[in-house]
């Protein structure tokens, strides 16, 4: 039995004419005839029966028919439901992310993308750069929020945000009472930075900054995270540069202050080459939502 056979009965049931139902199906009455007596052939039953010059659904008719309409919806649903899934709209999406994103992308994206998109389940995992680019290669996230450049080959990258960088000084620092420092003043300074095991990009910009600068990266301690990194400065136990974000994170015993020259880092969304889906609805939400403007992968 297939769906049409379903789709010729319930017409058929419905309208009690052979001719009537042939004009809704776009079928002639003699072929209509041809597939009920197939369907009822393979049912083992009659499903109408003649009255006068008209015909009615016998028991078995009636009860097919409330079935057969059910079949039918569902059948609908389903295709649907699998459309909705080819577009991205509903399933699963696995997102991974640096703290940056958390902090200043998140909050003006994920709600909105779940009011749009109320039948996508969203899972997060928190992760360095160079560990989302592994796992969007082996499947294991749909896209990665991180810093770029990323490798070209294998992946689609678009820029979403510019994130400046500022100074982090204890507040009794020397330097505290300028409304900018510069990298030359920093010179000899301890710093408390990012591990260069967690973010090998950053820490590679942070000394070339220095050495063009001609001044010395004196690298006091590399810690795991940005909450440790401020509650080390807010205990005097250096300075650090730090995403604009920090100013959010309302650290006492810290000042911010402008970073000369200055220098900022561009957070990229990133899908693996010719994912579609889900994924790619995604990207492109954040991108209209964001009004950002793109960079190529690898730039």
């Amino acid at each position: 039995m297939e769906l049409r056979h379903l789709r010729y009965f319930v017409a058929v049931a419905e309208e009690l004419s052979f001719a009537r139902a042939g004009a809704r199906l776009k079928i002639a009455p003699p072929p209509l005839h041809v597939q009920i007596r197939n369907l009822e052939r393979e049912i083992g039953t009659p499903l109408f029966e003649r009255v006068g010059r008209g015909i009615r659904l016998t028991e078995p008719g009636r009860i097919l028919l409330d079935q057969a309409r059910l079949t039918l919806a569902q059948a609908q649903r389903s295709i649907a439901l699998a459309r909705q899934a080819s577009e991205g709209e509903i399933g699963n999406l696995s997102i991974g992310y640096i703290p940056s994103a958390e902090f200043q992308l998140f909050p003006r994206i994920i709600p909105a993308f779940r009011k749009a998109f109320p039948q996508v389940h969203l899972s997060f995992h928190s992760m360095k750069g160079g560990t989302q680019i592994d796992a969007l290669r082996r499947d294991e996230i749909d896209v990665g929020l991180l810093w770029l450049p990323v490798p070209a080959e294998g992946f689609d990258a678009e820029q979403v945000l510019e994130d400046p960088l500022i100074v982090a000084l204890p507040a009794e620092h020397r330097l505290a009472a300028k409304s900018s420092v510069s990298i030359k003043e920093l010179a000899g300074e301890p710093l408390i930075l990012a591990s260069r095991t967690l973010a090998p990009e950053t820490f590679y910009q942070f000394d070339q900054l220095f050495q063009r600068a001609g001044a010395v990266m004196n690298v006091a301690y590399e810690l795991d995270n940005s909450l440790s990194i401020l509650n080390f400065v807010a205990m005097g136990f250096g300075c650090s540069i730090v995403p604009e974000y920090a100013r959010a994170l309302r650290q006492d015993g810290i000042v911010y202050r402008r970073l000369r020259p200055a220098m900022t880092r561009k957070l990229g969304i990133v899908k693996k080459k010719g994912r579609g889906g889900i994924a790619k609805l995604f990207v492109r939400f954040t991108l209209d939502n964001l009004g950002s403007v793109a960079a190529p992968a690898g730039a």
